[in-house]
């Protein structure tokens, strides 16, 4: 049931190396080539109406104010400060946690990248040059990364990641936004999960690339470079093991008759389109659970870490006697407490 698929996808067109792949009994080795791309998978959701239309269980209002856009502000020559966007980051408490990509985050954790932090408060507004600021909906916070790992476990310091290193790299912080007055934030919803699906104490075992089965239908919601947000519809097709996470890939991993079993057109066009400064921003099923953050993606790739991967890493179930749960799950609304370094 298994096509042909290549394991080497870019944040720009690359080439990719040999991927040996099981086709029927056969093993072959095939060689794929990025520099001319095929018919791009995915649609691009860019109205209220457009959004409505796709059946989704959410509101163009609800993406807009749930999801962040992250910008620096930094102090020309000539005193003036400008301001360039980064990245997009997603809210995932009423009290404002959010998550992104180190990677986005990276010059407020440029002096603790050689080190774990867990329930701190890294100021990344007011204390430091260049500084940062996130927009939600119309208005606009300061900073604080509450959680994050050293930037060797997190991107090992590299612009560009091979799908292997996307997944054994956790490029994921948690912050907060912050306002002069008591706020209370939408967020998007997080589904239970099985702590045993992910193993921190194998973060960054080596894997092989496999069909996601089924293929799941998601929306990745981001800010691209100077432009308003869009969304990008389309399926995870590929996974590991483990689910650490997952790629939307513009290869054909399914036969006819799973897809017609599975109620997924046979010709669906696979893979998504992620534009730059995407990163951090939320993947989305159709009833508004979060699935993953994208990390990397191009014309036709989607590079996603799964959420376990994030909520595994950074959250427990075990709080002290007189903490708030950090966030409540659903449907059994289980708690979950920020990891602590006691």
């Amino acid at each position: 049931m298994v096509y042909i698929f290549c394991a080497l996808m870019w944040l720009r067109l690359y080439s990719c190396t040999v991927a040996t792949v099981q086709i029927s009994p056969l093993i072959i080795d095939v060689l794929f080539f990025l520099s001319s791309p095929s018919l791009v998978g995915g649609e691009i959701i860019t109205s209220a109406d457009q959004l409505e239309a796709s059946g989704v269980n959410f509101t163009w209002s609800d993406v807009k104010t749930k999801t962040v856009k992250i910008l620096l502000e930094y102090q020309e020559p000539d005193g003036k400060w400008r301001r360039a966007s980064l990245g997009s980051g997603f809210v995932i408490s009423p009290d404002g946690l959010f998550l992104t990509a180190y990677h986005v985050m990276k010059f407020c954790l440029d002096k603790v990248r050689a080190n774990h932090g867990l329930s701190v408060n890294l100021d990344c507004s007011t204390a430091q040059k260049p500084r940062y600021k996130a927009l939600a909906g119309e208005r606009e916070f300061d900073i604080q990364i509450i959680s994050h790992l050293s930037e060797t476990d997190s991107t090992h310091g590299k612009e560009m990641h091979t799908p292997d290193e996307i997944i054994k790299q956790r490029d994921f912080v948690v912050g907060r936004l912050k306002s002069g007055a008591p706020t209370q934030f939408d967020y998007w919803q997080l589904r239970d999960f099985d702590e045993t699906a992910i193993d921190l104490s194998q973060a960054r075992a080596d894997f092989q690339l496999t069909p996601l089965m089924p293929p799941k239908r998601v929306f990745i919601v981001g800010f691209p470079k100077g432009r308003d947000f869009v969304i990008s519809e389309g399926f995870l097709n590929l996974t590991e093991k483990n689910r650490r996470g997952y790629f939307a890939a513009n290869y054909k991993v399914y036969t006819a008759a799973y897809l017609e079993s599975q109620g997924v057109a046979t010709d669906t066009q696979w893979g998504m389109n992620v534009e730059n400064h995407m990163s951090g921003g939320p993947v989305v099923d159709s009833s508004g659970y979060v699935v993953g953050l994208v990390v990397n993606g191009n014309r036709e790739t989607a590079g996603v870490v799964s959420i376990e991967n994030v909520l595994a890493t950074f959250f427990s179930r075990a709080g002290g006697s007189t903490e708030y749960p950090a966030l409540l799950l659903r449907p059994t609304k289980t708690p979950l407490y920020l990891r602590n370094t006691r």
